[in-house]
């Protein structure tokens, strides 16, 4: 934990602290609570969400944790989970040692690409097919689609809603080159290029590897589809 969150976290908690000291010798669990939640909004914005809401889980009161001489401290996480359920340890490092899980849920507001209208499976996706919105996000990402460079000119793999969040496994890069197709095999460098007629031996999308044969020779060479189509050999 860093010095300057030490610090934070010590300063919005002093009335608390003071006031868990005074009750009958055991810590108050609403300051437990509060240390927690603020251990979880702050993983949370170390993530880059933002207008977080953290709900923790009542503590049973039949706890009786001795006050604590210092200030609470979290423990570090064993998990990359900021948002959903999580869970975050409270440990007192004064004499008292002791130590105590708190649950609680985490959500955040996040600006995300959503669909403009409906797309059937097999449509590529333009600018006007994307607006972005405010949503309400109760999990990780989990492969939710944040930036709009990465959803255009991709091809829907299944039937998609408007106003739905678009995740990596919806989509899928459109098949430039087929099996059998002419196309142009592009190769040298040091600024000389030469670009001859070669058919593809399989089909595939740009950034994939395919073999080509030369029209001419017959020589077959490997290359790499580009975005306009051609295959690049390297």
């Amino acid at each position: 934990m860093s010095k300057h969150w030490r610090y934070a976290l010590m300063g919005a908690l002093t009335f608390a602290v003071a006031a868990s000291q005074a009750d009958n010798g055991n810590h108050s669990l609403s300051d437990i609570a509060s240390t927690a939640a603020l251990a979880m909004q702050y993983r949370a914005a170390e993530q880059g969400y933002e207008h977080i809401d953290v709900q923790v889980r009542p503590l049973d009161g039949r706890l009786a944790l001795a006050s604590c001489s210092q200030a609470l401290e979290p423990l570090p996480s064993n998990s990359e989970r900021t948002l959903g359920s999580v869970s975050v340890g409270i440990r007192c490092g004064g004499k008292e040692v002791w130590t105590l899980y708190v649950r609680g849920e985490v959500t955040a507001n996040q600006v995300v690409p959503v669909l403009s209208g409906a797309l059937r499976r097999g449509d590529l996706i333009g600018n006007n097919d994307i607006v972005l919105e405010k949503r309400r996000i109760t999990q990780e990402y989990g492969g939710i689609v944040t930036e709009i460079e990465d959803l255009v000119g991709m091809e829907a793999r299944r039937n998609l809603d408007p106003g739905s969040p678009l995740r990596f496994n919806d989509l899928v890069s459109p098949v430039l080159v087929e099996r059998g197709q002419t196309v142009n095999i592009v190769s040298g460098g040091g600024g000389l290029r030469v670009s001859m007629q070669g058919k593809a031996l399989a089909k595939g999308s740009a950034g994939d590897r395919v073999l080509v044969a030369n029209l001419t020779s017959g020589t077959r060479v490997e290359g790499v589809i580009a975005p306009d189509g051609s295959v690049v050999i390297r």
